[in-house]
């Protein structure tokens, strides 16, 4: 039997979004981010998984400051229609700073509206 891996994001209604990354090895909920509430929620999820996934491999991150966001026109990515999204973000307990990088497909935006209606 094959064990799926797959990322758990916890996100409850009035309640700060968590995503655990693959295999449970690190945790990043919304409250360690400043500024995360400017972001979509598709664009938190993806975020935050980032985040995680930074955590697995240094467990001295965070907590986190988003500095800048930078959205583009739609365009093709990857064969798909889509939206890149430039964040800025600072590593407060490392005082450093970087950027991650998330290409937003049209079809992930059209299930974000979705979810708010």
């Amino acid at each position: 039997m094959e064990r799926k891996v797959t990322n758990e994001i916890k996100d409850e209604p009035g309640e700060p979004m968590v995503v655990r990354s693959k295999m449970g090895e690190a945790t990043v909920s919304e409250l360690e981010v400043k500024g995360i509430e400017n972001l979509t929620l598709t664009e938190k999820k993806h975020l935050l998984l980032q985040l995680a996934r930074d955590r697995v491999k240094d467990s001295s991150t965070g907590p986190w400051e988003i500095v800048d966001v930078f959205r583009d026109d739609w365009r093709t990515v990857k064969d798909t229609l889509a939206q890149p999204v430039e964040i800025d973000v600072k590593d407060i307990g490392r005082n450093s700073l970087f950027q991650v990088l998330l290409d937003i497909t049209q079809f992930e935006r059209q299930l974000e509206i979705q979810e708010q209606e």
